[in-house]
């Protein structure tokens, strides 16, 4: 039997023995750059790349260094990308934060989908350079600061469908500041597609394992006498039935009941080209989803009548015990002598107390528990000019996120837990024997859901599926943006301004009147930004820039103000450098003040601790990179990032010294953070590609204030730096390889996972491998076959200790084939 480094060494060297002979062409930092679209006009090799080796789109002239990779739809198209977290999980130090099923839930940082931009996840994420996620969102919730996290509060894969997407640039590091004061994780740029001259459509159909499907449509083109007008639209439906997943506790195959989804998408664009400098944008997104709402992935370990039995009464009624047991010992409910009376003792809840605790989640997900969202985005943006490549521009938005969840279980039979320990000690006010309690058990709590036709009376019995929701939430925001950019001898100037009103609304069902109660909190942000791109020599570029933000207090349609919160402003500066050494060495180097303030949702304002207001966070963050070609086909480049954080935010359990009690606190912290990147691309010849990287990252904390953390969080003698880095792998190795000979195209994507700690992983190590193939039948007629996780890899990206190691198990291998046809 080959290993899964026999595999990955076979199929490297079956791509490579099938090479072609050697052409010179500049190596590729970007795969598929051989042409591709910019605006309406198709760029060839030779300027696909600027002066300094960044990939040139639309957009790019806002970069002022960095280390940027740039994902084009020529790639999208071969790799049949089917979302975005698929598309940059090539790109190196680029990682994710699954729940191992697709929705997430709304609010909670660790069931939701997350990424980071070398371990950092302060990432912008933007549509057009255009930020979409909203200052006053309550996405991330108090768990949201937990362990040091700073969501984006955005769920990367519900923004647009893949249809609608040309390019995706990945900016590592705060090398682009005009994105905001507190991107310094990175941003991830969704450049939209733009109809060219040529009416033109493509139909893209596929299915594969798990009742997977996916369906898309698009059709672009132009209009009127000149062919100024152009436009394209597009529709996606994609669906899955309950993933699989690999167990790494029983190294067998299981099921997460209730993770089958489907999402759908429509876009809209019209563009009118009044002149080469003027230019009007018209865009329409939606995107809606129904997601399986499953919360945890079973342990198969524990997942059997017998154990599910201990674990449900242990978690509703607490923990059986021999009343001649001084240690009060949990016994196993089949064990119990029939003679014997025992007694009733606490409930045991999280997989620490009670192992197996979260395979009760099942119930979710049988049950028909589900989230929901539904967005509809509009931009109008008009160009009034544009010069040296830079674009000025009035832009309004608007954004109109709709989000709702049902979660609903039963555990027991008349009610929730409280009232299950009343009934309980009601029917054996002084004990019971092992058969009474086995009896009462199997009368009361819900059968083990392996037991289908008992769990689906159970179901019945206890109310019925999943209905309508009792709540939902729903994010609104719209502004204007006014930039004007202009060319001053060897100045390339842009200013910048946006202002921007974001509500937060909840929608509540009252139990008692059956109507609707609405609440929202509101937040306006005003953002003023000025950038100097100096043109110092034809290899050296010098770009310092101002910027000054102003958030307004959350103002609550009920009470007027959110308690503890204030008007929140701060000058922020950047000063960006980019050199070529000669024609195969360049440079960067770059320092940002960094500047985030308290959010809604995000965190709480008032150190519970300490009884002292948190404070906005401010750092400062530097990012130094060089790129060496040692040959027309081979370059290699370095990034090295460092942050140094005055004011940082993490949600900690912390001792009281008021009440003697350790409290889940949020508190203001020293943190250092650094990252290390290392990309060799190399173009065997004509036919092969190869991009190979490593990465590594390390926090350290430290606190303004002494605190003592809680015991029960497993942190190593109190010290948060052993918890903060052992919740992500210490090294991230990727192997990006592809083959290309006229009609076939096919690629191998590697991502080996290294130091990985006990604390929070079920194995040191873990390799997962992604193949693609795609062949062109005709120049309009293609087919391809997609395998994820090509050895069936148990692992995880995230990390519960509520629910234990294993908990967020990703999907196990899937398979899907298809089709695309262009008319």
């Amino acid at each position: 039997m080959m290993n899964k480094k026999s595999y990955l060494l076979a199929i490297a060297a079956a791509l490579l023995v099938t090479g072609g002979t050697v052409t010179p062409s500049h190596a590729a930092y970007d795969e598929n750059l051989h042409t591709y679209t910019l605006d309406t006009v198709v760029v060839n090799a030779d300027r696909t790349k600027n002066q300094f080796g960044d990939t040139i789109t639309e957009q790019s002239y806002y970069r002022t260094g960095g280390d940027v990779k740039v994902i084009t739809r020529e790639e999208i198209d071969k790799r049949h990308y089917t979302d975005i977290t698929e598309a940059i999980k090539r790109i190196p130090g680029v990682t994710f934060q699954n729940p191992g099923y697709r929705g997430g839930e709304y609010g909670y940082q660790f069931y939701n989908n997350g990424v980071s931009i070398n371990g950092d996840t302060r990432v912008i994420i933007l549509v057009d350079g255009r930020r979409v996620d909203n200052a006053a969102s309550g996405r991330i919730d108090d768990y949201g600061g937990a362990n040091g996290s700073k969501s984006t509060g955005v769920n990367l894969d519900q923004v647009t469908n893949m249809e609608n997407i040309d390019k995706i640039e990945v900016i590592k590091g705060p090398g682009a500041s005009a994105y905001g004061a507190d991107a310094t994780g990175g941003v991830i740029n969704i450049i939209t597609r733009k109809g060219g001259q040529k009416d033109q459509g493509s139909i893209d159909l596929a299915t594969g394992s798990w009742k997977k499907h996916h369906y898309a449509i698009n059709y672009s083109g132009s209009a009127g006498n000149d062919k100024s007008w152009h436009y394209f639209i597009s529709a996606n439906r994609d669906m899955s039935g309950n993933t699989k997943y690999k167990d790494s506790f029983t190294d067998s195959d299981g099921t997460l009941e209730g993770s089958k989804w489907k999402e759908d998408g429509v876009n809209l664009r019209v563009d009118k080209d009044f002149n080469d400098r003027q230019n009007l944008k018209i865009w329409y997104n939606h995107r809606e989803g129904k997601d399986g709402y499953p919360i945890a992935v079973p342990n198969q370990k524990y997942m059997n009548e017998k154990d599910w039995t201990d674990i449900i009464s242990r978690a509703t009624i607490g923990g059986i015990y021999n009343p001649s047991d001084p240690s009060k010992t949990p016994l196993s409910i089949s064990s119990l002598d029939s003679n014997t009376v025992y007694q009733l003792g606490s409930r045991l809840a999280g997989d620490t107390k009670n192992p197996g605790y979260h395979n009760l989640y099942s119930l979710d997900g049988n049950y028909g528990s589900y989230s929901r969202f539904r967005n509809n985005d509009y931009d109008i943006v008009y160009t009034f000019n544009k010069e040296n490549g830079m674009e000025s521009f009035v832009r309004y938005y608007y954004q109109s996120h709709w989000l709702t969840d049902r979660d609903k279980y039963q555990w027991y039979r008349n009610g929730g837990t409280k009232q299950a320990i009343s009934d309980f000690k009601s029917a054996f006010p002084n004990g019971a024997t092992g058969d009474q309690i086995r009896q009462w058990i199997k009368d009361n709590l819900a059968p083990f859901t392996g037991d289908k036709s008992a769990l689906k009376q159970w179901i019945q019995d206890t109310g019925g599926y999943a209905g309508d929701p009792t709540h939902y939430y729903q994010e609104k925001n719209h502004g204007i943006q006014l930039q004007y950019a202009k060319s001053i001898g060897i100045n390339d100037v842009i200013a910048d301004f946006n202002y921007d009103t974001a509500r937060a609304y909840t929608h509540s069902l009252s139990r008692s009147t059956g109507e609707w109660k609405s609440s929202y909190v509101k937040r306006k942000t005003y953002e003023g930004y000025v950038q100097d791109k100096i043109h110092l020599t034809d290899k050296w570029d010098l770009t310092p820039s101002l910027r000054y933000v102003k958030y307004s207090s959350f103002e609550d349609s009920n009470t007027g103000k959110v308690q503890g919160s204030g008007d929140s402003h701060a000058f922020t500066y950047a000063l960006n450098t980019e050199y070529m050494f000669n024609d195969t060495v360049g440079a960067y180097l770059g320092v940002t003040k960094v500047y985030r303030p308290i959010k809604q949702g995000d965190y709480s304002t008032t150190d519970t601790a300490f009884n002292q207001p948190l404070k906005d966070e401010k750092g400062v963050a530097w990012t130094f990179g060089i790129h060496k070609d040692f040959s027309p086909r081979t370059t290699l480049a370095v990034h090295y990032d460092y942050t140094h954080m005055s004011n940082s935010i993490a949600n900690l359990p912390v001792l009281d010294p008021d009440t003697g009690d350790f409290e889940n606190a949020p508190v203001n912290a020293k943190e250092n953070k650094q990252s290390f990147n290392v990309t060799l691309d190399h173009q065997f010849n004509d036919h092969v590609t190869l991009s190979a990287s490593y990465s590594h990252m390390k926090d350290k904390w430290k606190s303004k204030d002494y605190w003592t953390l809680g015991p029960e969080y497993g942190y190593d003698k109190g010290d948060i730096n052993t918890a903060i880095n052992s919740l992500r792998p210490e090294n991230h190795y990727a192997l990006n390889l592809s083959y290309q000979n006229g009609g076939l195209y096919t690629g191998l994507l590697a991502n080996w996972y290294t130091g990985c700690s006990d604390y929070a992983f079920t194995s040191h190590r873990f390799l997962v491998l992604d193949w693609n193939i795609n062949y062109d039948i005709t120049k309009d007629l293609n087919v391809y076959a997609v395998v994820g996780n090509l050895t069936n890899e148990a692992y995880e990206t995230s990390y519960n200790s509520w629910n234990g190691k294993g908990s967020s198990a990703m999907p196990g291998r899937y398979f899907m084939i298809g089709t695309k046809y262009k008319f």
